[in-house]
């Protein structure tokens, strides 16, 4: 069984194959609109400029401080989404058309412009009068200029791809050439502007400041002349100095009490074992190896004496002697190594307070020092800040008046640059055919599909045997596949008596190994096996509407039975519109008609040979007036009843459609059981499901359905794909019954 998910898109697919001809045809419309709206539409060209553009202009003289550059990351995208919308601007086009006097050009004729409506109604009424204004040609140039500028950033890098479209190759590459120029002059005009206001205001500054430097330079010096100060360099100072080296002194001082500190504290919680010198002590270890050795002779000792032994009481008081001499010196030491610890830090303590009281002196003196020297250190550096002031604009003075000499030279004095001038292109890029046409392609099948989908969803015919479920309670006995006959060999043709205006028609006798025959073939199988021990004799065969192929199906269910090597008798009981004397091209002036009517007097004489082995047949005779009483009478029971005693194995029966008349009821009611034919994508599901609720309500259930004329492609019956190759040469042909009896 397959998963949910696979059948659903396996019967997407089978809707796309069964309207594969509505798919084609919407997309080779479509695609053949695109393809020929490609050829009609007029070719557009288009010319491209790259320009560099700089957030600085080149590095001839320091000038940056004039416009200031911020490097964060929204200052640089302000900067540049402002020169796109300067290359869009209306004085850069109109300087562009002045360029090209593109006013005078025919492509950028201004054309009169009817007046408007509202123009005409002022008009009418008194004392208003519409003042005529003619348009500016250079501003309406400018304007289609802009129309057809495309301004493109080329993605991580500072460069600006600048195209113009027009339907004549050249002038879109002056165009687009004319607008470069024009943008880089607007921004030359730009700087040098602020350039030359930058330089007046200089003069100005340099002016003022020059006379602040001298009204302070005189109060400097008359402040020092009062405080008699000489100089308050602090290299040259010695309270200084002294201040400094006084308070390295007592930070080395410091220093030199907290390690002493350090030291005394880590003795006193030390354990006296634990202190270096005792440690690395010669007498320590000579003593500590003693009292090992003593120690070691005790425990080997006793795991053969007892402590009580006089040996081992001996050993003992010696290992005792040992340890006590061993503490008596290890305290010894602790105590000469604490008390030299505690001199240091006392000697350390007592220097740094006494230079703590130095480095408080010497500060003093230094602060008096200081309250001098302020004013006369203030004057000193307003003084020299002016100065630097000064000469900075005086050197930005003169490059100011050094940068106006270089506004000649574009390549070198302009942030902008021409990397690619446009040039005339070779080729149109406006219509692209063959992206059209892959849009005219992918639509067409878009379009296709959905028409598809929809003339699917609005079919309401039966499809597939999967649907005869939900329309009928009565089950699917065969599924006859669409018959493609292909051309039979000559020796075949020649050796057939069969004549056939219907390619399905006797398919199982002309071609045994058609999927179609071993369809058949599984009807029959079906049918004799509906009531085992007893399959049905009298069979009816009809459909719910006309050309379904209940008459194909009552012909080749005939012959397959046949072949089993019964005797079978098929019956034309469609008195209406009969058909099936034109199969095997046979007379019908006698038959069913003939005999209902009284005619004739013995049923059997009406059969006739078909050329089909086992096969006979009464035609339906002439057309009466009366099918369905002639149908509805005791005759027709009577003759049916004849024809099963004549030794006939099975009798089919051809009937008008169930919905058109009441005929194949009434025959239903005769036979022993009721074949209802389908065709797939013709029979509608309603029309199916009340031919089936007509027989039902006559007390009749027909014992199933025969889904014909199904494209096995389309919906995806594969399982019919390999009969043609399943049987052997010569099989369910033109053979005789003994033969045909091996695949019963």
């Amino acid at each position: 069984m397959e998963p949910p998910a696979r059948a659903h898109v396996l019967e997407r697919l089978q809707v796309l194959r069964r309207r594969r001809f509505v798919v084609c045809l919407c997309l080779s419309a479509v695609a053949l609109v695109a393809l020929v709206g490609s050829y009609l539409q007029v070719p557009l060209y288009r010319a491209t400029a790259t320009l560099q553009i700089e957030r600085q202009t080149p590095d001839i003289l320091s000038m940056g401080d004039i416009a200031r550059v911020d490097y964060n990351w929204a200052a640089y995208s302000d900067f540049y989404q402002t020169q796109y919308k300067i290359l869009e601007s209306e004085a850069v086009a109109r300087a562009s058309a002045q360029r090209l006097d593109l006013a005078s050009h025919p492509e950028f004729a201004v054309e009169p412009a009817a007046p408007s409506l509202l123009s005409r109604l002022r008009a009418l009424l008194p004392g208003e009068s519409a003042p005529s204004r003619e348009p500016d040609p250079t501003l309406v140039a400018a304007r289609q200029v802009l129309s057809r500028l495309e301004v493109a950033p080329v993605r991580n890098s500072h460069l600006v791809k600048l195209s113009w479209v027009s339907s004549d190759p050249l002038l879109a590459a002056q165009v687009a050439n004319a607008v470069a120029d024009a943008y880089i002059q607007f921004n030359m005009e730009l700087q040098y502007t602020t350039s030359d206001q930058a330089s007046e205001f200089l003069s100005d500054q340099t002016g003022t400041l020059k006379k602040e430097i001298n009204q302070i330079e005189e109060s400097l010096q008359r402040y020092g002349e009062s405080k008699r100060i000489v100089s308050i360099d602090d290299a040259s100072n010695i309270t200084l100095k002294a201040l400094s080296d006084v308070a390295a002194r007592r930070t080395e001082a410091q220093t030199q009490l907290a390690r002493t500190e350090a030291a005394y504290r880590a003795i006193l919680s030390s354990s006296p074992e634990a202190l270096p010198d005792v440690l690395h002590s010669s007498l320590i270890e000579r003593l500590k190896a003693e009292y090992g050795a003593y120690e070691a002779q005790y425990s080997e000792k006793s795991s053969v004496f007892k402590p009580e032994w006089p040996e081992m009481l001996t050993i003992a008081s010696k290992m005792s002697q040992a340890r006590e001499r061993l503490d008596i010196e290890i305290a010894s030491i602790a105590r000469q190594v604490t008390l030299a610890a505690e001199t240091d830090y006392r000697k350390a303590l007592h220097e740094v307070e006494n230079l703590d009281a130095l480095l408080r002196r010497q500060e003093d003196a230094a602060q008096h020092l200081k309250r001098d020297a302020v004013e006369f250190a203030n004057l000193q550096s307003e003084v020299r800040k002016k100065r630097e002031t000064l000469n900075t604009l005086i050197a930005r003075q003169n490059e100011m008046a050094l940068a106006t000499r270089l506004k000649d030279i574009q390549a070198t004095s302009s942030n902008v640059r021409v990397v690619d001038p446009a040039r005339a292109p070779e080729a149109p890029f406006r219509p692209n055919k063959k992206l059209n046409l892959l849009l005219g392609l992918v639509l067409g099948l878009g379009l296709g599909v959905s028409a598809a989908f929809l003339l699917d969803h609005l079919d309401n015919t039966v499809r597939s045997p999967a649907e005869i479920p939900g329309i009928v309670s009565f089950p699917t006995l065969a599924t006859i596949p669409r018959h493609r006959p292909a051309a039979a060999p000559l020796g075949r043709a020649r050796r057939s008596t069969v004549v056939s205006s219907e390619p399905v028609d006797l398919v199982a006798h002309r071609d045994g190994r058609a999927g179609a025959s071993e369809a058949y073939r599984e009807l029959r199988t079906a049918l004799l096996l509906s009531n085992p021990g007893r399959p049905p004799r009298t069979i009816l065969v009809t459909s719910a509407l006309p050309e379904e192929g209940k008459s194909a199906t009552a012909l080749n269910l005939a012959v397959v039975l046949a072949q089993l090597g019964r005797k079978v008798l098929l019956v034309d009981t469609d008195l209406r519109r009969p058909r099936l004397h034109r199969v095997f091209d046979l007379p019908h002036d006698r038959g069913v008609s003939t005999y209902l009517s009284g005619l004739e007097a013995d049923p059997l004489s009406l059969s006739l040979p078909t050329g089909v082995e086992h096969l006979e047949i009464v035609p339906s005779g002439p057309i009466p007036p009366n099918p369905s009483e002639l149908l509805n009478s005791s005759t027709f029971v009577e003759m049916t009843t004849r024809y099963l005693d004549a030794g006939y194995d099975h009798v089919v029966f051809d009937s008008p459609p169930a919905l058109a008349v009441s005929d194949p009821v009434i025959i239903g009611s005769v036979v022993e059981a009721v074949l209802l034919v389908a065709r797939a994508g013709r029979t509608p599901r309603p029309s199916l499901r009340l031919a089936a609720s007509k027989f039902e309500g006559a007390g009749i259930r027909p014992i199933g359905i025969v889904l014909n004329d199904l494209d096995a492609e389309g919906a995806g019956s594969h399982y019919y794909r390999y009969y043609g190759g399943y049987e052997t040469p010569g099989q369910f042909t033109n053979e005789p019954a003994g033969k045909g009896r091996a695949r019963a």
